[in-house]
């Protein structure tokens, strides 16, 4: 019923069906299926640590039993392998073709086996992860039906900055000698240094520096940075203001919010928020977007405190042993 195969690189033509897919499934929802998929990973080659495979799942248009009804992309799976053989799935079905088996129908052909020799579907993958982006009760189902484990959460936050539910954004003070900088571009140099200098003393686990620095040479917006009375940056806030439609609102993400260690629970994150929504908030967003650990509760007590409500809720799952906590933004 579905035709796949994989390949290093997509061809021209199965290329334009799934860029055209992953499009159409951004504009039907804003979730790409079990993961949110970007047109650079459609087109994305191996690179030095990391084997890139494509697999673009075809099936007869319409899901028809007729030989001669065409062959058209309705699915398209990314996988990406470092060199320990942790393999990251992102996974996006046509907006046409959801909730008809078709997920259940490729894990039924390829299988789960991750304890070969050569690793998954010979890819070299040991260890297989993904991330569910909110609550999808097919991915429910699938997981259940398949055995396969959840092994980290994360919450979407929202806090109203305009109209009849916005509560005022109270100043807050800093710690003795710490100041907020003005907003800089994300690719100003010196940014980048001082963001790089923080990040090497905030203690965050390896898998997600890498995907915070993935995220940062794709990313766009702004930084404000919070430096002590020597000019050494303890922190900073990232957040784009371009505004989209959210729930019929017009919205902005504030991307990250990383503190040095010794710069935490002095009321700088706070500062460093507020400031972030105000920025969004002059820039005419009505609510706040961000991101947060349900397990890091000096996280959820900040955002409680500044007026966030959870929306959504997101799950990784894994296939395989690996014990190092997974990345996300």
């Amino acid at each position: 019923m579905i035709s796949c195969q994989w390949r290093e690189e997509l061809a021209d033509d199965d290329r334009d069906e799934v860029l055209a897919l992953v499009a159409a499934a951004a504009e039907y929802d804003g979730e790409a299926g079990f993961s949110r998929v970007e047109p650079r990973d459609v087109t994305a080659c191996s690179r030095k640590g990391v084997r890139v495979s494509h697999l673009a799942v075809k099936a007869r248009r319409g899901l028809s039993a007729l030989e001669d009804a065409p062959l058209v992309v309705v699915a398209y799976l990314h996988l990406a392998v470092d060199e320990g053989g942790l393999g990251t799935v992102q996974f996006v079905v046509h907006p046409d073709y959801r909730s008809r088996g078709i997920a259940t129908l490729l894990v039924e052909e390829l299988g789960l086996d991750v304890d070969r020799p050569d690793g998954w579907m010979g890819t070299g993958a040991r260890g297989l992860r993904t991330w569910a982006f909110g609550t999808h009760p097919a991915a429910e189902r699938l997981t259940r039906r398949f055995g396969i484990s959840s092994v980290s959460r994360l919450w979407t936050l929202f806090r109203s900055l305009t109209g009849p539910f916005a509560v005022p954004l109270d100043p807050v003070h800093l710690p003795g000698g710490s100041v907020l900088e003005s907003p800089r571009a994300l690719d100003d140099p010196q940014s980048l240094k001082a963001l790089d200098d923080v990040l090497s003393r905030s203690g965050m686990p390896p898998a997600q520096l890498e995907k915070l620095s993935e995220s940062r040479a794709d990313g766009t917006g702004s930084v404000v940075l919070a430096s002590d009375d020597t000019g050494r940056p303890q922190g900073f806030v990232w957040l784009d203001p371009l505004l989209h439609t959210h729930l019929d609102l017009r919205a902005a993400w504030i991307r990250a919010l990383v503190l040095e260690k010794e710069a935490r629970g002095g009321g700088l994150g706070a500062g460093l928020l507020v400031r972030a929504l105000e920025v969004l908030r002059d820039a005419g967003a009505q609510i706040g977007l961000m991101r947060i650990d349900p397990d890091d509760d000096g996280a959820v007590r900040l955002c409680r405190l500044l007026s966030f409500e959870q929306e959504e809720a997101h799950t990784c799952y894994q296939v395989g042993e690996w014990h190092e906590p997974p990345g996300y933004l």
